[in-house]
Parts: C-alpha cells; sequence; structure tokens
C-alpha cells in the first residue's frame, strides 16, 4: 500500500439512491478535481458545480454534465490528513461508476479496503481504536455495539491506557537509569517503590477488564423462546411480533410442531424469537413423534438466551415444569381474562397477541432483557486483540515481579518494556504489519 498514490472509491452505499459519494485522498486529489470540472477551489469549501461526463458509448456523442455538490479538504486538516475530495452526485451506480473509472484513467487508483482510514491512522489522525471505532460503526447491528464504537472513535481506549501507560513507562525509565549508573551505586527507584508502582499498574489493567464489554459478546444476537401450553397463542404471538404470517395458528391445540424462528427489529437490535411446541405435563408415548416434538422444544429453551413463558389469560394458570425459570411472563389474551393477574416474582405483561394490546410494552421488555437497562449508559468494549494485548502485558508484569527480590535489574526492565510494547499495540504505537493488514482488510471500500 502506498499511501502517496492517489486513491479514489464509492463511499456510500451502492445502489439506487438520492445521492452517491465518491471520495478522492492523495497529492493529485485537487488536480484530478479541477480536470473533471474545469475548476478547483484551492481552499477548503463546499460549492455546487457540474461536473462533465467522460466518453462512452452512451455518451459518444454528446457528453452531458451532471450536478454535483463537492467538498473539499486541504491537508493537513482532513480525513487522512492529505488533500481530500468528496463528490456528492445524484444516485445513478451506472454514472457514479463511470466518473470513478474516468479519474482512474486520469491517474488515481482504486482504493484498498480501508484504505482511507488506514491513511488517517498512518498519518496520525486517529489511533488503532479510534480506527477500530470506525469498522465497529459501520457493521454495528445493534444499539450496544453502536455506542461501544462510539466510545472506541472518541478515543475512551486511549484515554483510559494512557494513564497506565505513563506510569510504566516512567518506572522503566527510573529502572534505566540506575542500570546507567550501576558503577556509581546510585538507585532512582526502589524495590518497595516498584513494586508498589506494580500494584498501580496491574490493578489499572484488571479494572479496565472488569469495567468493559466484550466486543464479541456485544455482537451475538440474543434469542428468545416462547413456551407455553399448547393454545396458549404463542403462534400468534410470533406473528404479532413478526409483523406477517410465520407461524400457521389454529385454534386446535398443537399446530405447531417443530420450533419456528423469527428475526425482529427492536428499537436497539435484531433479536431472534423462537415458537416452540407447545409443552405437555404427562400423557404422551415416550417413543413417539410427540416425544421428540417436546424433546426438541427443552433443547431449544436450554440454549434460549431468553425464555417467554406465555400463560392463556382466560384459563387457570396451571403449573409448568420447565428446566430454568422464565425472564418474563406474557399473559396473552388478556382480553377475554376471567380474573385479575396473581402477584409474583417475575416480570408479567398482559396483551393480546390477536388485537395486539400492550404489543409495544412488550418489544420495549424484550429489548431492554436484550440490551440492558436503557440508563445504564455506554459501556466501553474490548475486542479478542484488546484483551489479548492486555493479558500479555500483565503476564509480563507478573514476571517482572518475580524478579525483583534476584535484583536483576536487566531482566526487570526487559519484563517492564514487553508489558508496555503489549500496551502500545492496542493503540497501534507498535504494530506488526500483518495486525495492520487484518484490521484494516474487514473494512469496506472507500472507508
Amino acid at each position: 500500500m502506498n499511501i502517496e498514490d492517489t486513491i479514489v472509491a464509492i463511499s456510500s452505499a451502492v445502489g439506487p439512491a438520492a445521492r452517491m459519494i465518491v471520495r478522492l485522498s492523495g497529492p493529485k486529489a485537487i488536480d484530478l478535481l479541477s480536470q473533471i470540472c474545469g475548476q478547483a477551489p484551492t481552499e477548503p469549501r463546499a460549492y455546487r458545480t457540474p461536473v462533465r461526463m467522460p466518453p462512452s458509448l452512451a455518451f459518444s456523442q454528446d457528453r452531458p454534465s451532471i450536478p454535483a455538490w463537492i467538498y473539499v479538504f486541504r491537508a493537513p486538516k482532513s480525513y487522512t490528513a492529505q488533500d481530500l475530495v468528496e463528490l456528492h452526485l445524484p444516485g445513478n451506480p451506472l454514472l457514479v461508476r463511470l466518473i470513478v473509472e474516468d479519474l482512474v484513467r486520469r491517474g488515481a487508483r482504486h482504493a484498498e479496503p480501508g484504505e482511507f482510514t488506514s491513511r488517517a491512522y498512518l498519518n496520525g489522525r486517529l489511533d488503532l481504536t479510534e480506527a477500530e471505532g470506525v469498522a465497529m460503526t459501520i457493521s454495528a447491528g445493534n444499539d450496544a455495539e453502536l455506542q461501544a464504537a462510539r466510545q472506541l472513535l472518541s478515543g475512551e481506549l486511549a484515554r483510559r491506557l494512557k494513564p497506565i501507560m505513563e506510569q510504566l513507562a516512567h518506572g522503566l525509565a527510573l529502572l534505566e537509569a540506575g542500570i546507567d549508573f550501576v558503577e556509581e551505586d546510585i538507585s532512582f527507584i526502589s524495590a518497595a517503590q516498584l513494586r508498589a508502582r506494580l500494584d498501580g499498574i496491574e490493578q489499572g489493567i484488571n479494572d479496565l477488564l472488569r469495567n468493559t464489554a466484550r466486543i464479541e459478546r456485544l455482537s451475538h444476537e440474543p434469542r428468545f423462546a416462547l413456551v407455553g401450553r399448547p393454545n396458549a397463542g404463542k403462534s400468534t404471538l410470533l406473528n404479532a411480533l413478526a409483523r406477517h404470517d410465520r407461524a400457521v395458528v389454529s385454534p386446535v391445540a398443537g399446530t405447531t410442531r417443530d420450533a419456528l424462528s423469527v428475526r425482529i427489529a427492536l428499537d436497539r437490535g435484531m433479536v431472534t424469537i423462537i415458537d416452540v411446541a407447545g409443552l405437555e405435563a404427562v400423557g404422551y408415548d415416550p417413543h413417539g413423534i410427540h416425544a421428540q416434538m417436546q424433546d426438541r422444544a427443552r433443547r431449544t429453551i436450554e440454549e434460549a438466551d431468553f425464555v417467554i413463558q406465555v400463560l392463556d389469560a382466560s384459563e387457570d394458570d396451571a403449573p409448568l415444569d420447565l428446566s430454568r425459570a422464565p425472564d418474563l411472563i406474557v399473559r396473552n389474551k388478556s382480553d377475554l381474562a376471567s380474573k385479575p393477574r396473581s402477584p409474583g416474582g417475575v416480570p408479567t405483561i398482559d396483551l393480546s397477541a390477536l388485537y395486539r394490546t400492550n404489543l409495544d410494552v412488550l418489544e420495549r421488555k424484550l429489548s431492554d432483557l436484550a440490551y440492558g437497562l436503557r440508563d445504564s449508559g455506554a459501556t466501553l468494549a474490548l475486542g479478542a486483540r484488546h484483551l489479548q494485548a492486555l493479558d500479555d502485558s500483565l503476564a509480563s508484569l507478573t514476571h517482572a515481579r518475580s524478579s525483583i527480590d534476584t535484583g536483576a535489574a536487566e531482566l526487570i526492565a526487559h519484563d517492564l518494556r514487553e508489558a508496555l510494547d503489549a500496551l502500545g499495540r492496542i493503540l497501534g504505537q507498535v504494530t506488526p504489519d500483518d495486525v495492520l493488514g487484518r484490521i484494516f482488510s474487514s473494512f469496506c471500500i472507500g472507508k
């Protein structure tokens, strides 16, 4: 990857739309803009101008011009710290691709995945965690992921790490100063002071590990199992949540014979709702198809993240033997309820799946179960790369602590240097090229 090339890419979604965006970055960006627009400003600005279409089979005789908004950002105050141009064009994919190919013919090259953001990192505009925040923002599938991505993008992880790194670097500097003056028998930090410093550093890292979520866990799509007796209205409730007829609904009990699932969009992300076969207490052939249906339903309950027990509010709430306590009780058919709800320890919602009354209340409750309480605030999330670096740093600190009693200052300094380098890898200060390649190759083109 040569960061001195001028690169071009479509940086918006590809498809019919009101607008599509083409992005240019590099030393020739302004010159290429002037070639297709007739002129280009030397100062940062936004303006409207026609862009002339390139020669093609469609425009072999008369090359039309199309209106565009042009945004010019000059180095070093742009996203990439290079001259950067954005062309906001009418959202016709064919026209936009023709313009991109014309820019390539004039000297630009197609950008690689993530190359705009990698240039921002390599030119010092972002640290590596902020660059990962860009990628996570693009791929966020729920509100928790989006909030965690925003914190990475804002530099929150760097702000929490830098005091730890400064404390570690200061201790290392004192130790290495003592090594330089070993012949004069001068010590800049005592063993007790070094232990106390390492205690503070390890506590800071462990606090970071305890008070952060895991990116992999945030990206898991929560699964809810609807359980209850036959004809409690689970299938009707599934259809109401899905906003279409996913399950066959019948007044005959036991219509659902296998687990049916549907993905639904809640206000904070996607979840999967699974309607399992109605659970019977006793009285079925333990070796027949009914037994297999019941066993599969109970396995689904065990594998689900949350269990929603659906009761028929028009009948007596007969006990149901579940292998785990439900996370929420839904009293369906509340419009036919013959008696008021009895108090209990499990959160309960009365609704009518048929008439969709209180369905919005249920959806908010499902969202809270899946993604946490709404007043809990954004959570900084760590990925596998961050966790590995923190673990490596803790291991090096532990090894350094074990060497204090031996008085081998050079060995201690080596371990502290490794611990500092491990933390530096998180921010990209000490990062092998193969790690950079893995991070930026996951980006989409144009970012």
